[in-house]
């Protein structure tokens, strides 16, 4: 038995993450591998990954109670590459990231699901597992609504 959340029933939260990364496989994909919520991202055959993760979210309140609710949603997208000798890891998870950031910023609306996407931060990691990989991880900021009282879309 299947108990995934439909596109109905997943929280504004979860649907904000499934259009991420249903827009960073859409053809050509960003990366071979782009994965949702995955604890080990880039195996030993694989050269780059992207991982779309939840951060964290905050309401902004001022709208008062009973009111559809707007939400500030953080969402972490991992960009993961591993350097060769024609180019290092900082390169390769600078070409990367770069595929990421455009593909995202092409439609800030995610398909609908967001009033807007806005870069929040940008952290990098080098050697993220011994064997000259990188990872370049971009917060990105949605903006969406939620029915009063509800985290279910508006």
């Amino acid at each position: 038995m299947n108990n995934a959340p439909t596109p109905t029933t997943a929280t504004i939260f979860l649907q904000a993450v499934q259009a991420m990364v249903t827009t960073l496989q859409a053809s050509p994909a960003v990366a071979p591998k782009v994965y949702r919520t995955r604890l080990r991202p880039l195996s030993q055959q694989d050269s780059t990954a992207v991982v779309v993760r939840l951060a964290g979210s905050d309401p902004d309140t001022s709208v008062g109670q009973g009111a559809v609710l707007v939400w500030g949603t953080a969402v972490s997208v991992e960009c993961y590459a591993r350097g060769n000798t024609l180019a290092p890891a900082d390169e390769a998870v600078d070409d990367l990231l770069a595929r990421v950031y455009t593909r995202l910023q092409q439609d800030p609306s995610l398909g609908g699901v967001a009033g807007g996407v806005t870069p929040h931060s940008l952290s990098v990691d080098y050697d993220v597992d011994g064997d000259q990989t990188a990872c370049a991880t971009v917060t990105l900021l949605v903006r969406h609504a939620s029915a009063p009282a509800s985290v279910q879309p508006f």
